[in-house]
């Protein structure tokens, strides 16, 4: 867990406490932090505020996945998804109760997959095992999405990405199977 996600963790303290932030707490954190932060072990973190997988253990599992390679021996071919919602009428974040549901949904809708999901600039991005099931699934998680907030979240987009070889060479075969009735979202 970096600084940067410590610090964001307490923001989202104050924050859902509703109050202002505490300058002397903050830098009691940043000291204690620096003074652990070489002799800790590393940690995997949800985000408090979607409960999704946090950027350090968003990008420790790309580079785990990454490391797998391709050929005969691979466990399988993992790809990523982009679902693009609405941001924020206000410029700023959206508010801290509606990435919490965000994140509910993302997980209820991905939940057996084996798929990781982060939140992070209005985007919601996903490692996958990469199958016509688990498309299926994004499609109808890009459409719970687009539900939240009465709405205010869409329109959405989905966008896939292979990352490995044997991914991109099914990718066009899988990802109009997943336009097919059985994937579509009423």
């Amino acid at each position: 867990m970096g600084i940067g996600e410590t610090m964001t963790d307490f923001r989202a303290l104050f924050s859902a406490a509703e109050r202002t932030l505490d300058v002397d707490a903050l830098q009691s954190v940043a000291e204690g932090w620096a003074e652990v932060a070489e002799t800790a072990p590393p940690i995997s973190c949800t985000d408090v505020y979607t409960g999704l997988a946090t950027q350090a253990h968003f990008q420790r599992r790309i580079h785990e996945v990454s490391s797998m390679g391709t050929g005969p021996d691979c466990p399988g071919a993992h790809a990523m998804a982009i679902i693009s919602i609405a941001g924020p009428r206000d410029g700023r974040s959206h508010c801290w109760t509606l990435l919490a549901r965000m994140g509910e949904a993302v997980k209820g809708q991905l939940h057996g997959t084996g798929a990781m999901a982060i939140y992070q600039n209005s985007a919601v991005h996903v490692l996958f095992p990469f199958s016509e099931s688990n498309l299926c699934r994004l499609v109808e998680c890009k459409a719970a999405l687009e539900a939240l907030g009465d709405g205010t979240l869409g329109p959405a987009r989905l966008r896939f990405y292979p990352l490995s070889s044997a991914a991109a060479a099914v990718s066009a075969d899988t990802a109009t199977a997943a336009k097919d009735s059985s994937c579509e979202t009423k």
